[in-house]
């Protein structure tokens, strides 16, 4: 079975200060480096066949301390990694965000491909696209390692809160907005054959290396989803990397 593991960046200064970050961006803090750190150890020595970023920079500077001293681990940036585009919310306080964009509305209807997003951000049907493109990318590949041999090849993907909950939400279950909030550098894994990607196994979830935790308040998002139907996986467009 091949492995993808999911890594969302590391904490920053506007996640420190509970501002919402989107297409904005912001450094790392020294707290966020070291849960990078502790991610990088946790992770070891895996061989990891590639690397797969969100074109902003602090999953780039995540990277840097994930794969110090890995010269072998090949890095493709993918822009359907980046974070979702919150708009005007971008760069203000998380509250005035949320109740702009209640997640008990919000993330069901981004998931279903109906919420028309934030003034000045993505709407949902763009933002899943986005996200499809990248992940069918990241399957492909995978699809002609185990061609060439390497049924076996596990790769890393790096990239954001909002775009990992998504594309886990459509792609395993809407189940994971029951689980343990995705902290900054946590690592989820998921096994899949690659000729089979509607199939995949979630091994592990939101694994804290760092206990990171979160920067944010969470709740069981259970209720939010009941009868709602996430927009099918579109397998058939991967994307170019950037």
């Amino acid at each position: 079975m091949s492995a993808i593991h999911f890594v969302r960046h590391g904490r920053t200064v506007l996640n420190e200060q509970r501002r919402t970050q989107g297409s904005s961006d912001s450094p790392l803090t020294p707290e966020g480096r070291r849960g990078a750190r502790a991610t990088a150890e946790h992770l070891g020595r895996l061989p990891l066949a590639r690397a797969y970023l969100s074109p902003q920079g602090r999953v780039g500077r995540t990277a840097d301390i994930l794969l110090a001293g890995r010269p072998d681990v090949e890095r493709t940036t993918l822009d359907g990694l980046r974070e979702y585009d919150y708009g005007i919310y971008d760069g203000g306080p998380d509250e005035v965000m949320l109740r702009a964009l209640d997640p008990a509305r919000h993330l069901p209807g981004v998931l279903s491909g109906v919420h028309p997003g934030a003034p000045g951000g993505i709407g949902a049907a763009d933002y899943l696209a986005h996200i499809d493109a990248a992940l069918a990318r990241i399957v492909a590949d995978l699809r002609e390692d185990a061609r060439a041999g390497r049924p076996d090849a596990r790769v890393l993907v790096v990239s954001h809160g909002m775009t990992l909950m998504t594309l886990l939400g459509r792609w395993v279950g809407v189940e994971i907005f029951s689980m343990a909030p995705m902290a900054n550098c946590s690592v989820t894994t998921v096994e899949l054959d690659p000729d089979r990607p509607r199939e995949p196994t979630l091994v592990s979830w939101a694994v804290d290396p760092g206990g990171q935790g979160v920067t944010f308040e969470t709740r069981d998002m259970a209720d939010a989803f009941a009868g709602v139907v996430p927009v099918p996986i579109d397998w058939s467009h991967p994307q170019e990397p950037v």
